[in-house]
């Protein structure tokens, strides 16, 4: 069963819905120009009220491997999404996809690809997924980038590791639904081939 990543977060209600509906993954984003940008100090007051029962993920761009360390061990963060050369440990390699995918891909640990765009992330625009089906690498795979409701089902014919919302789960940046993540997560784990 594909695990559902909830990304953009920036309030601890939000989180604590994603927990009650077992959301595998919420991520926190500190590119400062984004619009659902979270400083340290209150992701890490979200993480500590969470628990372990769902993963955290720090979402960087433009930050170093030195700053990533100390905002991921600051804040207590399961795992770090970077966009981006990177030789930490726990992290999740984000590629941005247009019209191909980007090579050489890494031959191991978790990778994440979403629709190109003027920013990073939650622009709620998709990609071609087809250019993913049949990969060897989707067992450990986030699919990003437009999914919705409508169409997670099509993304999860091609039995990924996992899918990451952002956009469409929200009522505007920062702040999500709650009755549209609860329709998602319904629809997410009941699918079956």
């Amino acid at each position: 069963m594909a695990k559902i990543k909830v990304c953009g977060m920036t309030n601890l209600e939000d989180c604590l819905k994603a927990q009650e509906l077992a959301v595998d993954f919420v991520g926190f984003v500190f590119f400062r120009k984004s619009r659902r940008y979270v400083k340290p100090e209150k992701a890490r007051e979200i993480c500590g009220t969470l628990g372990r029962s769902v993963s955290t993920v720090g979402v960087f761009v433009e930050e170093g491997d030195d700053e990533i360390r100390g905002i991921v061990d600051y804040c207590g963060l399961d795992l770090a999404q970077v966009y981006g050369e990177s030789a930490l440990p726990r992290t999740i390699r984000a590629f941005r996809v247009a019209h191909a995918l980007p090579a050489p891909l890494p031959q191991k640990g978790l990778v994440l690809f979403d629709s190109y765009s003027d920013g990073f992330g939650g622009s709620g625009r998709s990609f071609d997924i087809s250019l993913l089906s049949g990969r060897a690498f989707l067992d450990r795979a986030f699919i990003a980038g437009g999914i919705t409701v409508e169409n997670v089902r099509n993304v999860l014919c091609l039995k990924p590791f996992g899918v990451d919302l952002v956009s469409s789960l929200e009522t505007y940046p920062g702040k999500k639904d709650h009755k549209k993540m609860e329709r998602f997560v319904k629809t997410v784990r009941s699918f079956a081939l």
